[in-house]
């Protein structure tokens, strides 16, 4: 304990006025004495590092001169005439220029003498590791089949959609005289029946494989790939048996491609395509809400490319994947529009005079009845023998526009026209 410290404790117990504060001394005293404790016991543990430091450097040297003063045979080893010993100082040198070489990836050889083997630093053999998911493809599903009126008509054969295409208008009547027929005029137009199949196999090994999914990736393609074909289907299916008629090739009675035709004639994208898109649907007696534009990718990036004349986007382009908004970006008409790649584009200078290419309309005025649920079959016995895992998706659906010039269609005019 240090004397200095002793000597001021035994003043303060001397001079102590009660019990509380000769505790409070007893207490400082008994502080003391686990300090000096304390340091007896790390005094002790460094005298023992010391001693076993001291034992290691002994037993090295030992080894040292076993390496060095003798041969690979144990024979004692002739020094060469003018060869000295390295100082500890040199030989630190050698073991960290070592150290270094290590960690750079190089290769060092040490001789015998210098007491250290070949060591060569090269790349570990490592498990091959495997990524859990499976990065798929873009998008091949246009969102339309999403947005049409779906009917869902489980055992059905076929569906008729009646349809209203004019209503009279009343007329001045003499007093006794008939009154002025007005009657509405309706039609009808059948939705066609088709069947829709995809088929994939995948093999047995790939439903085991621990890490990405690929049977579940088969199956949800298997889906997919019906209803890409339908989507498809709902702009150009041609409308003859087992086939779905597609805007482009809808029944003349609903969507007339003559005469008292909606559909409109333009030669290219520019700053007046979007009006004439909305002020050429309906009827003579109003400005319809806003409806949906369907067209290609290269035809939206021809709208997103419009200037004016003093160089400024004519249109803004709101994008959200598949669908977005155009309109003008000084203010005016807004719409919606959804991307189809069976569009044809507008922009595209070698399409044919007439060929449609856009459409504009609601998207509630196609109609699609679906007669039977979409299914997904797995069977393990077609072909057992290889091992396979087939699967196999249909559907039974059909498809007409249900409203009487319900879209306007856009077709290639003749250039310069």
């Amino acid at each position: 304990m240090n004397k200095e410290k002793k000597k001021e404790l035994l003043e303060k117990i001397e001079k102590a006025k009660d019990m509380e504060e000769l505790r409070s001394l007893q207490a400082e005293l008994d502080n003391l004495k686990e300090e000096e404790k304390k340091k007896e016991e790390e005094k002790q543990k460094v005298e023992e590092e010391r001693a076993l430091l001291r034992k290691n450097i002994e037993e090295s040297n030992v080894k040292e001169e076993t390496v060095e003063d003798r041969g690979i045979n144990g024979a004692k080893k002739i020094e060469k005439p003018g060869e000295e010993k390295r100082s500890m100082e040199e030989n630190n040198k050698i073991l960290e220029e070592r150290g270094q070489a290590l960690k750079d990836g190089k290769a060092i050889k040490v001789s015998y003498e210098d007491r250290a083997v070949t060591v060569s630093s090269g790349s570990v053999l490592v498990e091959k590791k495997y990524k859990k998911t499976i990065d798929e493809a873009f998008q091949g599903v246009s969102a339309l089949i999403d947005n049409v009126n779906s009917i869902q008509l489980d055992g059905g054969d076929s569906y008729s959609v009646p349809f209203e295409k004019t209503y009279g208008e009343g007329e001045y009547t003499a007093e006794g005289a008939d009154y002025t027929e007005a009657e509405p005029e309706t039609d009808y137009v059948e939705t066609g029946r088709a069947k829709v199949t995809a088929y994939a196999e995948i093999t047995k090994e790939l439903t085991k494989l621990p890490n990405a999914n690929y049977q579940a990736l088969v199956i949800k393609r298997v889906k997919d790939a019906i209803r890409k074909k339908i989507s498809k289907q709902i702009i150009a299916g041609a409308g003859t048996s087992n086939t779905i008629k597609g805007l482009y090739n809808a029944d003349e009675k609903v969507l007339p491609k003559t005469e008292d035709t909606a559909d409109i004639a333009l030669e290219i994208i520019n700053d007046e395509t979007l009006n004439k898109l909305v002020f050429a649907y309906g009827g003579d007696e109003a400005v319809e809400g806003e409806q949906t534009l369907i067209l290609s990718k290269k035809d939206l990036e021809a709208f997103s490319m419009v200037k004016d004349k003093m160089d400024r986007f004519v249109y803004k382009i709101t994008r959200n994947g598949q669908t977005g908004r155009i309109a003008y970006a000084q203010g005016g008409v807004d719409v919606p529009y959804i991307i189809n790649s069976a569009c044809n584009s507008l922009s595209n200078n070698e399409l044919a005079k007439d060929t449609f290419t856009m459409v504009y309309g609601p998207l509630s005025s196609f109609e699609m009845p679906v007669f039977s649920t979409l299914e997904i079959e797995e069977s393990r016995d077609y072909k057992f023998k290889q091992g396979i895992i087939a699967y196999r998706g249909d559907v039974i659906c059909g498809g007409t526009v249900a409203k009487y010039k319900g879209f306007v269609r856009v077709k290639k005019a003749e250039t310069g026209v």
